[in-house]
């Protein structure tokens, strides 16, 4: 009885090493599947994201071509505007000109 006790004491500890190995290497190869799951989730995000930023770049670059449209289009109109403005008070200034110049000097 002495020498079963001892043999399943023995089958004891090598079912015991054989779990724990068997345990480690199960760690192991779940760890091994997480790694290889964080890494695919992590490309995915990176290549949606640069999709995101890609869209987004395109949206704002059309609204700021479309706003600097509008602004050169109100420039070039204020442009006309004090243009037209000049050519009609040009006769004007001049005339007010002369008039403040024989005011001034013309007399002496």
């Amino acid at each position: 009885m002495n020498r079963e006790a001892i043999n399943y004491v023995k089958e004891a500890e090598a079912r015991a090493s054989q779990l724990r190995k068997d345990a480690d290497d199960e760690i192991k190869q779940i760890e091994l599947e997480t790694a290889e799951t964080i890494e695919s989730i992590q490309s995915k995000l990176e290549a949606e994201l640069s999709e995101y930023e890609s869209e987004q770049q395109q949206i704002f670059s059309a609204k700021l071509d479309k706003d600097q449209a509008e602004m050169d289009e109100s420039a070039d109109r204020e442009a006309e505007r004090f243009e037209q403005a000049y050519q009609e008070n040009k006769q004007a200034l001049a005339n007010r000109i002369a008039e403040e110049v024989v005011r001034r000097y013309g007399n002496r």
